[in-house]
């Protein structure tokens, strides 16, 4: 067995493409736990480079998230090309219904990606109520 290494960021993605199932759901489980803003940044610019099938498993991971201190992080997810990482932070957004974002997702409300449409306009309902 390798060294796991000392980077939270980098040691996530290695799990997220472990063969072991476990490990992987592992890596997404501490990716709804992030609650500092930089290292999500720094796993949101890592994962434009990673395969469709990463980027599911840490959108997974997003979506669960509930930390309010991630919510600039979130909001700027909104504007990024991944469709899926985009549905992630809105549907994080409007779960942990952070106010502030509610001028983003009513922008995302009219996105040409159908699914970022549906899950913006529920976050706002969620803020909102």
């Amino acid at each position: 067995m390798s060294p796991r290494p000392a980077d939270p960021v980098i040691r996530l993605l290695r799990d997220l493409k472990d063969d072991e199932w476990t490990v992987r759901q592992d890596a997404v489980d501490r990716i709804s736990h992030l609650s500092d803003p930089g290292q999500l940044q720094e796993l949101l610019d890592h994962l434009t480079r990673e395969k469709w099938y990463v980027r599911e498993a840490a959108a997974a991971g997003i979506r669960a998230n509930r930390h309010e201190s991630t919510g600039p992080v979130m909001m700027k997810a909104l504007s990024c090309e991944d469709g899926v990482i985009r549905n992630a932070a809105a549907s994080a957004l409007g779960t942990m219904k952070y106010r502030e974002a509610e001028r983003v997702l009513a922008r995302a409300a009219s996105d040409p990606d159908c699914r970022l449409r549906k899950t913006a306009r529920t976050s706002l309902e969620l803020i909102r109520n």
